[in-house]
Formats: C-alpha cells, sequence, structure tokens
C-alpha cells in the first residue's frame, strides 16, 4: 500500500482543492447538500488566511500527498463548531484515488494532528447514507447523534 502524508500547501495549490470539489465523481457524496462546489480563484486568499495559516487553532487544512509520487491525492481539516461542541473533522479522496487505504490513512493523521495541537475530541457530521460513516466506525470514532439529515460521530484523542 502507497504511504500518505500531510501536506501544507502553498496558496497557489488552491488549485488542487478547486478542482477536488468541483469534480462531480469526488463530490457525489455530497448529494444532499448539491453535489460538486465552486471555489472560485477570488476566495483563495481569505479562505487560506483562515484555514492554513490559521494560528489561533480554530480551523487545521493539509492536503494529502502520496509519498511515492508527490500526488496530492485528497485532503483533511478540522475546524471548531459551537453547534456540535466539538472540532468537526473532514478527509475528502479524490474519486480516482479512492480504495487504496487513502481515507484511513487520511483520517489516522488527522487524529495525530489534532491530538498534538491539543485537540481533545473530534466529530464528523455524515449524511445518513454516506458509506465514510464505516471508515470512521473502523479508525474508533462512536455514534454520538443520529437525526433524519446526518450521523454525528465522535472520537476522543
Amino acid at each position: 500500500m502507497e504511504t500518505i502524508t500531510l501536506y501544507r500547501p502553498k496558496l497557489e495549490e488552491l488549485n488542487f482543492r478547486q478542482s477536488l470539489l468541483g469534480d462531480p465523481d469526488t463530490m457525489a457524496y455530497n448529494h444532499a447538500y448539491g453535489g460538486a462546489i465552486g471555489f472560485p480563484r477570488k476566495r483563495w486568499a481569505d479562505w487560506y488566511a483562515r484555514w492554513v495559516e490559521d494560528g489561533a487553532g480554530e480551523r487545521f487544512y493539509r492536503c494529502l500527498r502520496c509519498e511515492a509520487t508527490g500526488e496530492l491525492v485528497g485532503e483533511t481539516a478540522y475546524h471548531y463548531d459551537g453547534e456540535f461542541g466539538g472540532y468537526v473533522c473532514d478527509v475528502l479522496v479524490s474519486a480516482e484515488h479512492r480504495g487504496k487505504g487513502f481515507g484511513r490513512q487520511g483520517l489516522e493523521l488527522l487524529c495525530a494532528a489534532a491530538k498534538e495541537n491539543g485537540v481533545k475530541r473530534l466529530v464528523d457530521n455524515i449524511a445518513p447514507d454516506n458509506p465514510s460513516a464505516g471508515l470512521f466506525r473502523r479508525c474508533g470514532f462512536r455514534e454520538r447523534l443520529r437525526t433524519k439529515e446526518y450521523v454525528l460521530l465522535e472520537k476522543d484523542l
């Protein structure tokens, strides 16, 4: 299995995020919320300042990079959300790279980075029909709440 690492992108590398979010196959899991998402260049600088350069620790974002090829294969992030009472996490692997274990590695790397940054618990709200819930459970997340709109999974770090 190929190994991935967390990679802090440069501002100009956000074109990867733009293509990732705009890809209908990659974003198919997001069908309940509209599918693909626009991420226009005019938003990059502000977004980058809040998600990548945030010194307060409220947000964290990294790309997932294949060690062997240097290719970006996905992204991972967390941010504090008062509604959920914790840090909501996210792992997204491009459709073409799914099934290679990158999702699990990415989630494990994110959990380790969050713990290192002083985060005590991660949560994620996942649509009930999203198969990634199984990935989160295999990585030690447990169900805290279930509604018609989402399943809230959590893990103490």
